[in-house]
Order: C-alpha cells, then structure tokens, then sequence
C-alpha cells in the first residue's frame, strides 16, 4: 500500500537532493510512500551503479516519522557517516547508498540545529576532555553546511611566466578561515580520506570553473585532485563536466606526487584524462633529475617543485646546480617545470635565468592579493 503526500496539507512533504558536479542539484519527490531506490528499473528511483543492490533501500512513514530502511543491500547504507538497518530520518540527514550521496530536506518550519543551520560553538559548553570530539562534530558540521550552501571561498593564484613577464594561469585554492579550535580536527578529517573532504574537493573544482569561466580572455585553471580520487572510475567523467563548464578555460589536474605510482590503474587514468584533453601536474616534486627521466613513460604536462626547492635559490649555489639539473631533464622528457615558492624578485631572477619559464608563489600573489575573476571583470 501506498501512501500521497500532498504539498499543502498537514503531512509534511519531503524530497532527496542529489548533488551532481557541474550541475544544479537534483530534486527527488518522495511524492509516494514506500519509496524505493535500487538499481531496476522498477525501483521509484533508479540508480544505475555496479555498488548499487538491484532494491537497496527503502523510505517509509510510520506514526507520522519518515524512516529509511536498508534492504540487506551488498555494500550497505548509511545516514550521516554511519552503516543502518532501519533510521529515522530528519531535515539535514546525509543518506548515502553506496557511492551515491542525498541529502534529506522536508517543508518543516521546526527544522533541528543542524546542516541546513549554521551551527554556533558555544564558547565553554564542554569539558576539556569533552572538546577533541566537539571540535570534530563541529568541524563536520561546519563541512556539512558549505557544501549544501557552495559557501566556500575561492581564490586564484597566479601561475607565471618569466620570460613574458604575464600571468599565464590560474590555480584555485581555498581560503580556510577556520577558528583555531576547528584546526586540528579538519588536519583529522582530511588524513581519514573522508567523503566529506572529497566532496568539498568538487564543490571547489565547481566553483573555481564557474568563476573563472566568466573572464573575458581564456586562461589555464589548475585544480587539486585529493589523493583519495586518483584513479576513481568517476573522476574523469566528473573532471569532463567540469571542462563543459570552463568553456575555452583550459583544466589541468594537480596529481600529488606522493600518489604517483607506475603501476596499470595509475596510467590508465593519466590516459583517461589526455583522452578528454585534460592536462596532468604533478605537485611538490623534490626528486632528483634521475627520478624526473624515469617517469618519461607516464610523465605530466606540468611538474610543480616543492616550494623548499626555491627557498633562498639566489643565495646557494649548491641549489642552483641542482635546479639547473632538473630544468635540463624536464626538456628531454617535454616537461614543464613550474617554481614553486617564490618570495622575492632575486629568486625569480634566478629562476629565469636558470631556464625556467613558470613559477608561482607569494611575490606574484602580492599584486593580486584580493584577485578574483569577479573583481576582475567589474575592474573591466
């Protein structure tokens, strides 16, 4: 038996929102109850995954609470970080089935303090021993809230060319203005590879794409993959909508280099992403000239150096060798290098008379501190 709910009426009407990057949110009506969700055909809602259980889960009402049950699925459901067999649902609740992510909303006007509220830490509410796993839920909820509400801040580094003497691109980065107790558990939350971190991850790629798009001349954008998403059979697909979005906006992925492997699923998904006209980085490289020509065979587009390789270049001569030693292996291997770090006009002196041609850091930020493709085109 099947129960209506009619927007309007007493009953409160609810809805899943399924968030897909480089697309508005998708609204599911959950307009009849059971509700099912699954990957046949003859589920209410279809999700068409080899993770997903032909009838994974269901949505019912009883005693007038929404209660979302797991259907012995293989790979399980979750609500807010934790594996159910049977939960009752609130406005703000993270439901994932598998490896899909909704996000519960209902009409309700008393709506508990939670994801669709910005949550205030009250200032001496916990014991010291009570504050590590405040700071955590806080933290997580804080995360909650910018994705549902795209409140991330974004700005734009440049990236640099020293024989031109111009911006040649743009890689986003993320301001984190986070209280100082909130520090230590977002340092946690990104060492557990959480979904959360790998969700605001493409809130930041969406954004970036988004803003820098609406530039009136083209630029290259450098996006950072986590390392939980190297090698993901969704991330190219993703990456491609992404492309969609920029327009004439050139993307290249910034691959870290502790994640750089020479093994199948590795170049595979290099070759995924060349085949979509993505471009590869690899980030905070300090390897030798030997270990740069041994990856001719899965090399980058673009290696950036790690910022310690430029700190003080102008004043040792030891170091200047062995960048000089890195920008003559990059040309056998069609690579460019990009300095990273730079703090002073000496050292990107030396950085071009050494032979390179791109560099980024704080002395090239300072000019466009404030930069964003919004400021830039009312400057327009």
């Amino acid at each position: 038996m099947r129960t209506n709910l009619l927007a309007g009426s007493a009953t409160d009407v609810a809805w899943l929102e399924r968030s897909v990057t480089g697309e508005r949110p998708e609204r599911i009506e959950l307009s009849q109850l059971p509700f099912t969700l699954g990957r046949n055909e003859s589920c209410d809602y279809q999700i068409v995954s080899s993770r997903i259980s032909r009838v994974h889960a269901e949505i019912v009402r009883e005693a007038g609470v929404l209660k979302i049950r797991d259907l012995k699925s293989t790979n399980g459901t979750f609500v807010n970080g934790e594996r159910i067999d049977q939960h009752c649902l609130v406005d703000g609740d993270l439901v994932v089935i598998a490896d899909v992510q909704f996000c519960l909303r209902t009409n309700h006007d008393n709506v508990r303090n939670t994801v669709t509220q910005v949550m205030m830490r009250p200032e001496g509410a916990f014991s010291r021993k009570e504050s590590s796993a405040a700071d955590l839920l806080f933290a997580v909820r804080r995360l909650q809230e910018s994705i549902l509400h795209r409140s991330a801040r974004i700005c734009f580094h440049p990236v640099y060319d020293l024989v031109k003497n111009c911006c040649r691109a743009y890689e986003a980065c993320v301001r984190e203005d986070f209280p100082v107790h909130d520090r230590a558990a977002w340092q946690i939350l990104q060492a557990t590879e959480c979904r959360l971190i790998q969700l605001m991850s493409q809130l930041h790629r969406l954004l970036a794409a988004e803003q820098l798009a609406r530039l009136p001349n083209p630029s290259t954008l450098f996006l950072k993959l986590q390392p939980a998403e190297i090698g993901a059979d969704s991330m190219p697909h993703s990456l491609s909508r992404l492309t969609a979005l920029a327009g004439k906006t050139k993307i290249v992925v910034e691959i870290p280099e502790s994640a750089v492997v020479d093994i199948p699923y590795f170049r595979d998904f290099l070759a995924r992403l060349h085949e979509l006209k993505i471009g590869v980085a690899y980030g905070g490289f300090t390897g030798s000239p030997i270990q740069l020509k041994a990856q001719a065979s899965f090399a980058p587009d673009y290696l950036k150096l790690a910022p310690a390789l430029a700190r003080g270049l102008d004043k040792s001569t030891q170091r200047q060798q062995q960048m000089k030693a890195l920008v003559e292996a990059a040309r056998e291997t069609n690579v460019q290098l990009i300095a990273v770090g730079i703090h002073s006009e000496n050292e990107a002196r030396v950085c071009r008379e050494l032979g390179f041609r791109l560099a980024e850091g704080d002395y090239f930020n300072h000019a466009q501190a404030d930069w964003s493709p919004d400021n830039s085109l009312q400057r327009a």
